[in-house]
């Protein structure tokens, strides 16, 4: 593990040096364009603070592990607020530098303070992108082994599939219950792991069962992760306590207390009106594209579930043709699968109601920009969870009384976590993630993920 560790730090790097220096220096040409006067050579000089960032992302932990001892990747959340960190300090570093040797008049203050901004919000998903490219061509990946075949140990394996972020291989299952591609029982876990040199190991077992294999597997694994089966167990703000020596944590909700909720209202509501100010041509656009594609209203209102299960109208660009419902009962009547699928996802992968430019607005999320005005009406948040229709509520179960407590979103964890090839089970945890770990870290991760998707165009089909 120690080598595949290493070269996925040694690639996040070099791609965090590369990010910081683009950003740079497309700062530096946009300034030059629009009339500012530098010289590239003494922007170029400042080449040694990409060693300085590489210092503080490695003090700061914002690799495997650390440099000496790699281990398992920082949570998402937990890895952007580090970056932020990281090259917050980074840049005030080199403020300090040009103050001291008196060249801050040598530099633009724009170029600069819009670097440093940029460089915190891209270099994560510009982080993605890389360990996409090592997934895909099979570079650095770490082989671990799971031990449990029940339904957490089945959802973890198909997470490991289908991220690249934790950089993870399944080399397989062990488990005492016999099926189809068992490696071997629990008690063959050390003598397998040893033989094929795998020192990681994830564990999906009830507590009783890991706390009797836990000694063994402590004596050969370098790094032991437990993967707890509770959907949405609030972690992020669980903290450690001691009651007259009985250890224990306490659990904080976030979107409970009274200031991080005004915050989240504050930030999302600039962020609304700014997105409406400076798109407004692009609505423009869109609603003459749409008036043109087809016959029918530019708009459609979707009727949606609300904070506490109140009826709201989802403003969307219609991507539909005007008599889409009245379609969608003659194919369910004709087709029996496709009944099936619709009440399953409550959608159809191939929808023939569709229109061709409703297929790219769907594609690229354009149709989603009007729910913008649904933010600014306090119907919706930038960030939340997806919003459902009535009968949707089955498959929350007991947990959509959690649920409800927050408005939905216009993007969400599960948006940027697989979108719709994600299974309705784990669109489910997702929400409940998001409720008990609410933070307002997690929902700038989620912000700058949702660029990332909608620049790879996955957007819902």
């Amino acid at each position: 593990m120690m080598w595949q560790a290493r070269f996925r730090n040694g690639c996040l790097m070099i791609g965090d040096a590369v990010g910081l220096a683009v950003v740079f220096l497309v700062c530096a040409a946009v300034y030059r364009y629009f009339g500012g006067e530098y010289q590239l050579l003494e922007y170029l000089n400042l080449w040694p603070i990409l060693i300085v960032f590489w210092f503080v992302a490695a003090v700061i932990r914002l690799y495997h592990g650390n440099v000496f001892y790699p281990g398992a990747p920082l949570a998402p959340v937990e890895e952007l607020r580090r970056m932020f960190f990281a090259v917050t300090l980074t840049y005030l570093i080199l403020f300090a530098f040009l103050a001291l040797t008196r060249r801050m008049t040598d530099y633009s203050r724009f170029v600069l303070l819009t670097s440093w901004f940029l460089s915190a919000g891209l270099l994560v998903p510009l982080r993605s992108l890389v360990r996409g490219l090592l997934k895909r061509f099979r570079l650095g990946q770490i082989p671990v082994l799971i031990v449990g075949y029940g339904h957490t140990g089945r959802q973890l394996a198909e997470v490991i599939a289908h991220s690249s972020y934790y950089g993870f291989t399944l080399a397989g299952f062990l488990d005492d219950e016999p099926f189809t591609g068992r490696l071997g029982a629990l008690n063959d876990t050390v003598p397998i792991a040893r033989k094929r040199r795998i020192t990681v190991l994830l564990c999906c077992l009830p507590f009783t069962s890991i706390q009797h294999n836990l000694r063994d597997y402590l004596a050969y694994f370098t790094h032991v992760s437990i993967i707890t089966n509770e959907n949405g167990f609030p972690i992020s703000w669980a903290y450690p306590i001691n009651v007259e020596g009985l250890p224990g944590i306490e659990l904080v909700n976030q979107l409970r207390q009274p200031m991080p909720r005004l915050l989240k209202i504050t930030v999302e509501v600039f962020l609304a009106a700014m997105g409406i100010l400076f798109l407004w041509p692009l609505f423009l656009l869109l609603a003459l594209m749409v008036r043109l594609s087809s016959p029918g209203p530019v708009f459609y209102r979707a009727k949606r579930l609300g904070l506490g299960g109140e009826s709201i109208e989802v403003f969307k660009f219609r991507t539909m043709y005007a008599d889409a419902d009245k379609r969608l009962e003659e194919m369910l009547a004709q087709n029996p699968e496709l009944a099936a699928e619709w009440r399953s996802k409550f959608k159809l992968d191939n929808d023939a109601r569709i229109t061709p430019l409703g297929r790219f607005l769907r594609k690229t999320s354009l149709d989603e920009l009007p729910q913008l005005f649904n933010v600014l009406r306090g119907e919706m948040a930038m960030v939340g969870p997806r919003p459902i229709v009535e009968a949707e509520k089955a498959y929350y179960g007991e947990h959509y009384e959690v649920f409800c407590r927050v408005k939905p979103g216009i993007t969400g964890l599960w948006q940027v976590s697989g979108r719709s090839d994600t299974s309705y089970d784990r669109r489910v945890g997702l929400d409940l993630y998001y409720v008990f770990n609410w933070s307002i870290w997690l929902d700038f991760y989620i912000l700058a993920m949702t660029f990332l998707e909608v620049a790879r165009c996955r957007g819902a089909k």
